[in-house]
């Protein structure tokens, strides 16, 4: 297995998506199947999920919910950085608030959007990876 944040380019990005409104993941997991060039290799609905499944998945990209019971997304950033430190994590919220943007930027988080802009993900993470989206990558909507 490739190290954490380490990708061959032959390879998708393996992709974890952490948020504790379910609707909403799921929508992101299915809009990410039109992506060939990126994978989902787990969901999570809190942070503590997040931390685990980080350490036993080893993704190249975590989009992390910023507030969610049990582990902010905040606090499992700041622990999943501290061992994992070549991830990307991106921070989502349905807030566009200049301290839960900060407070994600100060525990490691590679960018953050808001939920309302989560169909800009795809381009974000091949910005954040220097893997661009190939031609047969497309987007039909937002999640």
């Amino acid at each position: 297995m490739v190290a954490p944040g380490v990708f061959r380019f032959n390879e998708p990005l393996r992709i974890l998506v952490v948020d504790d409104f379910a609707p909403f993941r799921e929508s992101l997991c299915r809009f990410f199947l039109d992506y060939e060039s990126m994978v989902i290799v787990g969901e999570a609905a809190d942070g503590e999920a997040a931390i685990e499944l980080a350490f036993r998945l080893a993704p190249h990209v975590i989009i992390m919910d910023v507030q969610m019971p049990r582990t902010s997304g905040i606090e499992a950033t700041r622990r999943i950085k501290r061992f994992l430190p070549g991830v990307h994590v991106i921070g989502v919220s349905t807030q566009d608030d200049t301290v839960i943007k900060e407070s994600m930027k100060a525990v490691g988080s590679s960018h953050f959007v808001t939920k309302e802009c989560a169909h800009t993900l795809p381009h974000v993470i091949a910005t954040m990876t220097g893997r661009p989206l190939p031609q047969d990558d497309f987007a039909d909507g937002a999640p």
